[in-house]
């Protein structure tokens, strides 16, 4: 292939193929350009690596008014996964009551140290129970990251929630035949947990 006819053949796929959907709430900066060329490279250079897929995003949203063997059990069951424990915020306390103090002084932090000392991945995200209109812990959530469709614009998400006071292990087997990256990820879960129930 010589070279004018390759460089008219990349002109008219720029064309055809805006990088920018009229729909996006931002146009794309050069940094984003750039980005999305050097990707566009690395798949072309390895283009096994580009068809692997990412796995999804694992939470288990949880609270202090749980029972505490529920919440201690899944710490062990999320540390062993690699999954980690979400509270909406920190737990009220007489101290807390102080306007004075911040809200992430030691005092208010205690609670979580047992679960921090268990190994558990322990992580305040506020924003997890609003996107998902969370009003009932223990859930787990599988959320799949946003990917650009071929015309540039970023196709939304899908998540998958199950809820209720069950074990990580249940709570997994319910999404494992599922044929997509939501039961390939479960799948994997489930794997690290053995044959625990």
């Amino acid at each position: 292939m010589n070279k004018s006819y390759f460089f008219k053949f990349i002109l008219s796929a720029l064309i055809t193929c805006p990088l920018v959907c009229l729909a996006a709430p931002e146009p794309w900066t050069i940094e984003d350009v750039l980005d999305a060329s050097s990707e566009l490279s690395q798949q072309m250079r390895y283009p096994e690596t580009a068809l692997q897929k990412r796995l999804p995003q694992v939470f288990v949203l949880v609270s202090f008014s749980m029972p505490e063997a529920s919440l201690e059990r899944l710490a062990r069951d999320a540390k062993d996964a690699g999954i980690p424990l979400v509270f909406r915020g920190v737990p009220e306390t007489k101290e807390s009551t102080d306007s004075k103090l911040p809200l992430l002084n030691p005092q208010s932090l205690v609670a979580f140290q047992s679960l921090i000392d268990s190994g558990a991945d322990v992580q305040l995200n506020p924003g997890l129970f609003s996107e998902f209109n969370i009003r009932q812990v223990p859930a787990l959530i599988l959320k799949e990251e946003s990917s650009a469709s071929s015309d540039g614009c970023i196709q939304s998400a899908k998540a998958v929630i199950v809820p209720g006071d069950v074990t990580l292990g249940y709570a997994l087997d319910r999404l494992t035949d599922r044929k997509d990256s939501i039961g390939e990820a479960a799948r994997a879960l489930r794997a690290k947990l053995g044959n625990r129930p």
